[in-house]
């Protein structure tokens, strides 16, 4: 595992080992913004999906609507950039525990920007793997973590808006997904090489 600074670039020369050695490269967005917009529709989809599962737990419109006023304070909005930022984090590093190896591995990288954090990997992974690395972040934090606090009964406001955060943020990773789930064979393999991802 090593840390840097940026997103490691797409090394052109394990392209061209990877395709002398036949395997295939999936179709996908060629950079990051593109799939961004590509995954926007999933946006609303995880955030919604995480909403319905908070609601029966945990309805902020009551309290809402009990106190008749929704006010955010400047010293809220400084707390809930800071545990974004955190969260971001935190959701990476869910990544990367799942990589196989990921602290011996000299194929893993991990890295703080000002955009958050980001994990990549260019080790052989098999697809079922693959599936797990790229769902956790979105199901613990935003599936299973709900649940919990409420029935802890500590959910509030707060904590559901980093909840739904997670769940928006996870769009790339569940488009993604379904690029593989629909690209590639039952018991393939996965390699990501910056932007480009090949199977065999």
């Amino acid at each position: 595992m090593r840390f840097v600074r940026r997103i490691p670039a797409t090394d052109k020369k394990l392209s061209e080992k990877l395709v002398a050695e036949n395997w295939r490269k999936i179709k996908e967005p060629k950079n990051l913004l593109t799939a961004i917009l590509a995954s926007v529709p999933l946006m609303f989809i995880n955030g919604l999906l995480s909403i319905s599962i908070i609601i029966p737990i945990y309805n902020p419109l009551k309290s809402i609507i009990a106190n008749y006023t929704f006010t955010v304070t400047i010293k809220e909005i400084v707390y809930f950039i800071i545990a974004a930022f955190i969260l971001i984090i935190v959701h990476e590093l869910i990544h990367m525990i799942f990589i196989p190896h990921f602290i011996k591995s000299d194929k893993t990288y991990w890295g703080i920007t000002l955009n958050g954090g980001f994990v990549t990997t260019t080790e052989r992974i098999s697809k079922i793997r693959f599936i797990i690395i790229s769902i956790m972040p979105y199901f613990l934090l935003s599936i299973v973590v709900p649940i919990i606090l409420g029935f802890c009964n500590v959910l509030n406001n707060f904590i559901m808006a980093l909840i739904i955060l997670n769940a928006m943020a996870s769009s790339v990773d569940i488009f993604n997904l379904f690029l593989i789930l629909c690209q590639t064979p039952k018991n393939s393999y996965i390699i990501n090489n910056g932007f480009e991802t090949y199977f065999k």
